[in-house]
């Protein structure tokens, strides 16, 4: 029996180290608006509160290492009849013993490898058949992200405009579909009517419809408590659901019959959709590597971060990392940040490689050849500083329990610069061999500095977890000079100042148990009087108007085009609120709302526009138009986490167009037509 017992005891200490494990830490949190983010999720987009809070929370860690030590388990059975043998044999005691003692041998298989050949075994497992490798507790891997499917109607986005003579009049013009006879010129060849119709029948559309998807993965692998990998990739990223048959293909846009299948002579005969290839049948490939990066965290010190990574800051007007269901822009940076928290306040820098111009590629002769920074002088380099103060969301919830007022905020500085630039002799930064560096390099002279103050305040009426009211607010600046904004030659006659400035604030009030909602949003972005239009390229380059030209200074802000106001005139035509500013009162009401997370409610808006100098406008007004957006959704309660599971929105939006987007008197032209949109929302959140 004693015998029998020690097989046993060595069996089970064996075996048990295999069967070690770690659950997936959950962070409860609570629901919030599709789309709306809250400013405590502003020092790191990449990061969640829960867990920066962590650091000085001083709670037990939320993740810990698989343990190495085997189980001991006891067996009562054994127990009691070694008891009786020991009874009947006094020498029981040292035989158990000297039988449970480990050999020598044994005991050097279980000791972990020596310091100095920790590497070499780690390195070498699974390349060197001649390496043992170092079995190690496996790491925790966690994954978070959403699927979504969304269709779009889009009635009219043009709002009718149409100059007549082919002139380009953008952004409206993107709006206009191909099939249109604005674009054709009149009817397709065998007219537009379908195969019982006439020839030279016209297409007249006025609306594109169409549907998109994204799967999303953020994976994490956690190490330890203190050191993960976080990444983040999309699948079939925004791809247009039916644009990738197997009855299409093409070469660098060229179409070749070499790439379409063979069994589908006319695309009206294709009966499968094949991956999107760069190049072949799509501008992208299947799957998209957004960012990848590390944490690394000392808990007495602070943490380090290095890789790509999100970037976000207060309610997102500069910084925002697009995070959300719904969501399509981002903020992304190749970065290497240090973080702190000192009595209460979070404290970092960070080192951003905004551009470094010019690269080296290795030729295709050379494929595993290293890539590297041509110059320095072409770099556009960017050092990031930040202070805020922010609860934790533990501490958020005991001060709103107490009907406490929460305040957090913070400044976020952004100073960059740049002396040269190849962008134009050297698009995308390619390069191969030998440059001329007098038609290569130009110089460029940019130096900008950008503050941006953020602040939030949160309270409770009813002591509950949940904030009844929230106001926040951010004002960013930006003041600097370009030396010369000709890409290709300094003359010295294209220097620009910048001074621009803008603010967004956003009120909530929950009432009858947080179902009914009150908000309003407003926002101001500063424009120019001396450029024309409200476009991007309007915005960063300056068109003088007639008698402007003694005015250098670009006074034109811009959004972050992820920071969403409405469903169409600033979302879709114009891409980001610039130069302008905007009233948005709304109301919505929850018809079921559970502690678990399920929602069902629905939601209405308004949204006046107007640009804050009305001469930069079309039509030299300062009224845009005004919008109405009304949506109903619905969240289901599964998953572990509050805002996982399914959920789905339908969304209608009309925008009615005012002077501000029309022509001028002696512009003979047409325009002033409505736009309506219609989306449907689907998704899953993980």
């Amino acid at each position: 029996m004693t015998h029998l017992r020690t097989f046993l005891l060595l069996a089970l200490a064996l075996g048990t180290g295999a069967l070690v494990s770690a659950p997936r830490a959950v962070h409860a949190q609570p629901p919030r608006a599709e789309g709306e983010r809250s400013g405590e999720e502003g020092l790191d987009a990449e990061e969640d509160d829960a867990e920066e809070g962590d650091e000085d929370a001083g709670d037990e860690p939320a993740l810990r290492p698989p343990s190495l030590e085997a189980l001991a388990i006891a067996d009562d059975e054994d127990t009691a009849e070694d008891g009786d043998d020991e009874d009947e044999d006094g020498g029981g005691d040292e035989e158990e013993d000297a039988a449970e003692e480990p050999s020598e041998d044994e005991a050097d298989e279980e000791r972990l490898p020596d310091p100095e050949r920790v590497e070499e075994r780690l390195d070498g497992a699974g390349t060197d058949p001649t390496v043992a490798p170092w079995t190690t507790p496996e790491t925790i891997f966690e994954l978070h992200g959403y699927m979504r499917m969304r269709g779009e109607f889009q009635d009219q986005f043009s709002l009718g405009r149409s100059l007549g003579d082919g002139r380009s009049d953008a952004p409206f013009d993107l709006w206009i579909p191909y099939d249109d006879n604005q674009i054709l010129m009149g009817a397709p060849s065998g007219g537009c009517a379908g195969a019982s119709g006439m020839v030279t029948a016209p297409c007249n559309q006025r609306a594109l419809a169409y549907a998109n998807m994204r799967l999303r993965l953020e994976p994490t692998v956690h190490l330890s408590d203190d050191v993960r990998v976080r990444m983040q990739l999309d699948i079939f990223d925004n791809l247009v659901m039916g644009s990738t048959p197997n009855g299409y293909g093409t070469l660098l846009g060229v179409s070749d019959p070499l790439l379409v299948d063979s069994y589908v002579p006319l695309l009206s005969f294709s009966q499968t959709q094949v991956a999107p290839a760069a190049g072949i049948n799509s501008f992208s490939d299947s799957i998209i590597a957004r960012r990848a990066w590390a944490e690394v965290r000392n808990r007495g010190l602070g943490e380090l971060r290095f890789g790509r990574m999100g970037n976000h800051w207060g309610l997102g007007l500069l910084a925002n990392d697009g995070r959300g269901l719904d969501q399509d822009f981002q903020s992304d940076v190749d970065r290497i940040m240090v973080l702190t928290r000192l009595f209460g306040l979070y404290l970092f820098g960070a080192w951003d490689f905004a551009s470094e111009g010019m690269i080296y590629y290795p030729s295709s002769a050379d494929r595993m050849g290293l890539s590297y920074d041509r110059g320095r002088n072409d770099d556009v380099d960017q050092m990031t500083f930040g202070v805020a103060r922010r609860l934790t969301p533990e501490e958020t919830t005991l001060a709103l329990e107490r009907h406490e007022v929460v305040l957090n905020g913070g400044l976020y500085f952004v100073y960059r610069t740049q002396n040269l630039t190849t962008e134009i002799a050297n698009p995308g930064g390619i390069s191969y061999g030998p440059r001329d560096v007098s038609t290569a390099f130009v110089r460029r002279g940019f130096e900008a500095f950008v503050p941006d103050l953020w602040g939030q305040l949160l309270w409770d009426e009813h002591g509950s977890a949940t904030p009844d009211l929230r106001l926040e607010f951010e004002a960013v600046a930006q003041f600097g000079t370009i030396g010369n904004t000709d890409s290709s030659a300094f003359d010295g006659t294209s220097r620009r100042d910048m001074v621009m400035f803008g603010f967004a604030f956003e009120g909530e009030y929950h009432l009858l148990n947080d179902q009914l909602g009150i908000y309003f949003h407003t926002g101001f972005a500063s424009g120019d009087r001396d450029a024309e239009g409200l476009t991007l390229n309007t915005a960063y380059h300056q068109r003088a108007t007639s008698g402007g030209a003694t005015d250098r200074t670009i006074s034109t802000m811009a959004f972050h085009p992820a920071y969403r106001v409405d469903l169409i005139f600033w979302r879709n035509i114009m891409r980001q609120v610039a130069g302008a500013y905007y009233f948005r009162p709304g109301l919505s009401y929850d018809f079921i709302r559970t502690s678990f997370g399920q929602l069902l409610g629905a939601r209405a808006d308004v949204i006046w526009s107007r640009a804050s100098e009305p001469i930069q406008t079309w039509g030299n007004q300062a009224d845009l138009g005004v919008e109405i957006d009304a949506q109903v959704y619905y969240r289901s309660e599964d998953g572990p986490d509050l805002l996982d599971g399914f959920y789905a929105s339908l969304a209608y939006g009309i925008f009615f167009p005012l002077p501000g987007v029309g022509y001028l008197p002696d512009v003979a032209a047409n325009g002033g037509q409505n736009a309506q949109t219609l989306r449907l929302v689907l998704g899953v959140n993980y």
